[in-house]
C-alpha cells in the first residue's frame, strides 16, 4: 500500500498556511496528490432554529468572501511545491464532511486546536472528532512551530492495544519510506509492554523498516514528548484514545495532551 491521496482540511484558520506546507511537503515525498477540502458550513451548529438560522447564513456568507483569499494562499504555494491538487468547495457541515472524504484519501491533515479567531473555534473538534470517527490515519499539525520538510525520522509510540496497531499499521508506507524509526515503548506494564515493543521493531524489519526499540519509565506523554524531541523525529505515530473518551476527558490522558498540543506533527488513529 502506499500514499496516493492527502486530503487537506481548508479553511481561514491560523493553522491553515503550517498544515498546507506539511501536507505538500507529505504530498511531494510520497508522490500522492493533494485534495483540499474548503467547506461553508461551520461545524458543530445545528439546522434548527430561526436565529440559529440567521447566524448559519452569515458565517456561510463569510466563508464564501474568504474563499478567494485562502485560495489564491493555496494556488501559490501549490505551483511552488509542483505537486497536483485539487480545491473543492462543499457546502456541507465539515467535520461530516472531511469524514467522508477520509473514506477516499490515503491520510488527512488537520492543525491543533488552537484559540483566537472564530474560524479557530469552528475548526476546534476537527482532531478529536476525526480521530476517532475516520477509516484512514489523521495528522494533527502544530500551529506556530518549525517543521521538516521531509519525513525522515519517525517515533512510534508503542502499546499493545488495537488503536496503536490500527495506528501502525496506517502508518507502514511512511515508516517503510523513514531513514529511520524509533518504536518507544514506557513503562505501563514493564516487561510485557517492552516485549511488545521489540516484537513489533522485528515485525516492522519484515517491512524493510529501519527500525530501533527502546523502553523508558516515566509519564508517557512527557517520556514520548521528550524522546521525540532528542531523536529530532519529523512525526509521532500512535493509537488514539486506548481507554474510554470520557476517562481521558475527566482524568487526562496522553491522547488528549498531546493531540492539545502536539510538540511534532502527529499521527493517530483509533
Amino acid at each position: 500500500m502506499s500514499i496516493r491521496t492527502v486530503l487537506l482540511h481548508a479553511a481561514p484558520d491560523s493553522g491553515f498556511d503550517d498544515r498546507l506546507a506539511y501536507a505538500l511537503a507529505l504530498a511531494k515525498q510520497a508522490g500522492a496528490r493533494l485534495l483540499a477540502l474548503y467547506t461553508l458550513y461551520p461545524a458543530g451548529v445545528p439546522r434548527v432554529g430561526r436565529a440559529l438560522s440567521i447566524y448559519v447564513n452569515e458565517l456561510k456568507r463569510e466563508a464564501r468572501e474568504k474563499e478567494t483569499a485562502i485560495r489564491a494562499r493555496f494556488d501559490a504555494a501549490v505551483a511552488a511545491a509542483g505537486v497536483a491538487a485539487e480545491w473543492k468547495v462543499v457546502d456541507g457541515e465539515v467535520t461530516g464532511e472531511l469524514r467522508g472524504a477520509a473514506d477516499f484519501a490515503d491520510i488527512t491533515v488537520v492543525s491543533e486546536t488552537v484559540s483566537g479567531t472564530t474560524d479557530d473555534e469552528l475548526a476546534a473538534i476537527l482532531p478529536e472528532h476525526l480521530a476517532l470517527t475516520s477509516t484512514a490515519p489523521v495528522v494533527v499539525v502544530p500551529t506556530g512551530k518549525k517543521l521538516s520538510a521531509r519525513i525522515g525520522r519517525v517515533v512510534v509510540a508503542w502499546k499493545p492495544s488495537r488503536e496503536a496497531g490500527h495506528a501502525v499499521r496506517l502508518a507502514l508506507p511512511l515508516l517503510a519510506a523513514a531513514d529511520q524509526v524509533l518504536v518507544l515503548t514506557v513503562g505501563e506494564n514493564g516487561a510485557a509492554t517492552s516485549q511488545s515493543g521489540a516484537r513489533l521493531a522485528d515485525f516492522l524489519k519484515t517491512h524493510g523498516v529501519n527500525v530501533e526499540h527502546k523502553h523508558v519509565e516515566g509519564d508517557a506523554a512527557k517520556v514520548i514528548a521528550a524522546e521525540a524531541a532528542a531523536y529530532q523525529a519529523d512525526l509521532l505515530v500512535m493509537g488514539a484514545y486506548s481507554r474510554p473518551r470520557l476517562t481521558e476527558l475527566v482524568l487526562g490522558g496522553v491522547t488528549a495532551s498531546l493531540i492539545a498540543d502536539p510538540p511534532l506533527p502527529l499521527l493517530c488513529a483509533h
